[in-house]
């Protein structure tokens, strides 16, 4: 086998050359949204808590089957937060 053919000049590139015109910034950008813009976040202040362990697992096993009903798995403040508000709401 003659080693002439083997060279990497003679194999094609996998790399797009820079010096020719990239298509895809030919059109024009959808805008961004940045995080601070969303309305629908709310601001939140980091606090430390102590729990009990089966509170804990509580929290756990609410976050797992928020996964499997809907494929997302929620933060955990996220569900301390609605148990708060629902707790606020049955005490009036």
């Amino acid at each position: 086998m003659d080693s002439r053919e083997r060279t990497l000049g003679t194999r094609a590139s996998i790399f797009r050359r820079t010096d020719r015109e990239i298509p895809e910034l030919k059109e024009s950008a959808e805008p961004v949204i940045s995080p601070a813009r969303q309305a629908s976040k709310q601001e939140r202040i980091k606090a430390t808590f102590y729990l009990n362990p089966e509170d804990v697992l509580a929290i756990d096993q609410m976050q797992s089957d928020e996964f499997r009903r809907t494929g997302k798995k929620p933060e955990r403040s996220h569900i301390v937060s609605q148990a708060i508000q629902a707790y606020k709401e049955q005490r009036g």
